[in-house]
């Protein structure tokens, strides 16, 4: 193999390794991993607001009727489900 060809291999090689190690190394210790700690917790604030919108609700609809049907029991057991013992 010639000299040419050897710095070549060599400077390509040093090439990929400084694009990728900086990427691995940002996906595994820096903002790669914050933004996936942050949509996990975006995913959890959603849980949280879909189950206080259902509670809201069913309270909201027991107090305009007033009726007997079982849903605020329901919906008690499930949020303090949800919220107490998760």
């Amino acid at each position: 193999m010639s000299e040419a060809m050897t710095i070549a291999l060599i400077g390509g090689t040093v090439s990929v390794l400084v694009a990728v190690i900086p990427k691995i190394m940002d996906n595994h210790y820096g903002m790669g991993k914050d933004i996936k700690d942050i949509k996990e917790d975006v995913s959890t604030l959603k849980d949280n607001d879909r189950k206080n919108g259902d509670m809201i609700y069913t309270m909201l609809s027991h107090m305009a009727t007033g009726n007997e049907t079982g849903e605020m029991k329901r919906a008690l057991n499930e949020y303090n489900e949800y919220f107490r013992h998760s």
